[in-house]
């Protein structure tokens, strides 16, 4: 069905007849090259190196950790357990809490709202929600509102 074939050569006498083609040099220009492309939309790689730096600083606090776990077993006079480096972590976290030095939350972490701030976040939320919903479903997000607001203030 499918027969092999040798590749053809063309004969000496016409390879040596053709003449060597050789490109001419582009010319140099004083034009700089563009610029890399950022990877992944960042430049210089600033999102490499800030994750780098923020796995260097758990490294650093999970050793800490650990050192403050070993003071602790040492302090209560504990044997170690299955689980050494999770139960030193835990235990570091207790040596902390005991001696004050567990660090400050930073402010991103805020504390729960209360529950009126909670109610009122809610509330506002759906007032924007009526505002920005189409006319067709107005009347049925109010009416919603309305349920939920009577709801809470049968709850309080």
């Amino acid at each position: 069905m499918f027969e092999h074939q040798e590749p053809t050569r063309a004969p000496a006498a016409v390879v040596a007849s053709v003449p060597d083609v050789v490109p001419a040099a582009p010319e140099a220009t004083d034009a700089t090259p563009p610029p890399a492309e950022a990877v992944n939309g960042t430049a210089d790689g600033e999102t490499s190196r800030w994750h780098a730096e923020a796995g260097r600083k758990g490294a650093r606090r999970v050793h800490e950790l650990i050192q403050e776990g070993k003071l602790y077993e040492k302090e209560h006079g504990l044997k170690s357990g299955r689980q050494r480096l999770r139960q030193l972590i835990e235990l570091g976290k207790l040596y902390e809490q005991e001696h004050g030095l567990r660090p400050a939350r930073s402010a991103k972490q805020s504390e729960r709202l209360s529950r009126p701030e909670r109610e009122e976040l809610l509330a506002t939320l759906l007032q924007c929600l009526v505002r920005l919903a189409k006319p067709s479903f107005r009347a049925e997000l109010t009416r919603l509102t309305e349920v939920l607001q009577t709801a809470t203030d049968h709850a309080a």
